[in-house]
């Protein structure tokens, strides 16, 4: 092949093992870092590094030629132009070390938690020159794209009030939340928690919490965030309600509706929202993971811009610091 040379470290869920489940599949034809690598022309993918023999049998399933649990005798094998790394924080500068032919990295969210920090991270690839993709996953969604660009506001013109919910902790599906209104609405100026922030027990990423706070725009658009527990049920919802119409995003965004305004049924020369006709938007979710890789590698011969950056990673991260800062001092503003 002549794509570009590209290793996986940690080879688990996102990487490989949602591909599994029948539900996801139905979709998202590319869930998981494994089956984009698989199609895309762009990547030649020869290695796959991880600790556990599961995850490296679960690797021999792609033909992947260079596996086993040491980075660098399987780097040298492969000479990675690509990585992409799954693996938690924690030893991502040293991952990045012993790749010396590195031009970019494909990495999870959070960049930093515990012993490192995500600026110190996204520093370590900037002073080597490797450009980073973060796998805020909506950034590469067609349709939302598009929202954000123009048809939001063609939609629903200018937003009124935001309610969305999350779950499964504010480092996992919060961040994508958060990270998704910014890109919806723009910059965040200023936080509030509205309540203590909690524990999560079993959380998917060690040490997580969630919290209900406020999330005030630049624009002066407050966006209120509410926790679900997802023992219960799953929801990673938006609901924006406009001067002209509403549109929501359920089903954790593959559930995508406008409302329309009508004339009210309850009072004559008055308007209200048809919440119960609404206009469905076939949604493009299946193919963002894909279209994230397509991106990186025009971004890596420069004719793209990175459309999910270290940059802006940092400053989502920094909202949800700023977030629990705000419930450790009993729900103080704080402005980002």
């Amino acid at each position: 092949m002549s794509g570009l040379r590209t290793i996986v470290i940690g080879f688990g869920q996102i990487a490989d093992r949602l591909r599994h489940d029948a539900r996801m599949a139905e979709h998202f034809c590319y869930a998981t870092h494994a089956q984009v690598l698989y199609d895309h022309p762009g990547f030649d993918w020869l290695g796959v590094v991880d600790p556990s023999d599961a995850a490296l049998d679960a690797a021999k399933d792609w033909n992947v030629r260079h596996i086993g649990v040491d980075i660098a005798s399987v780097a040298e094998a492969v000479k990675p132009e690509v990585a992409v790394i799954t693996a938690p924080p924690g030893a991502r500068n040293e991952i990045v070390h012993q790749l010396p032919s590195l031009k970019a990295v494909m990495v999870e969210k959070p960049l930093g938690s515990g012993d490192e920090s995500g600026e110190a991270f996204v520093e370590f690839c900037h002073e080597r020159n490797v450009i980073m993709q973060v796998n805020f996953w909506r950034r590469g969604d067609d349709l939302y794209r598009n929202l954000a660009s123009r048809s939001l506001a063609e939609k629903v013109g200018r937003p009124q009030a935001v309610f969305a919910t999350y779950g499964n902790g504010l480092l996992n599906n919060g961040c994508h939340l958060v990270d998704f209104i910014r890109m919806l609405m723009g910059e965040v100026e200023m936080v509030q928690a509205l309540d203590k922030a909690r524990l999560l027990e079993g959380a998917p990423i060690a040490g997580d919490q969630q919290v209900p706070f406020a999330l005030t725009m630049a624009s002066g658009i407050i966006a209120t965030v509410q926790p679900l527990d997802f023992r219960r049920y799953r929801e990673v919802g938006l609901d924006i309600w406009g001067e002209r119409g509403r549109l929501a995003l359920y089903q954790e965004s593959l559930g995508v509706f406008h409302y329309p305004l009508a004339d009210t049924r309850s009072l004559e020369d008055e308007m209200e929202i048809a919440s119960d006709q609404p206009q469905i938007l076939e949604p493009t979710a299946g193919t963002a993971l894909y279209n994230l890789y397509d991106n990186l590698a025009q971004a890596i011969i420069g004719q793209a811009e990175i459309l999910s950056s270290a940059s802006n990673a940092l400053k989502t991260e920094q909202i949800l610091g700023a977030v629990l800062a705000s419930a450790d001092g009993g729900g103080e503003r704080r402005y980002c």
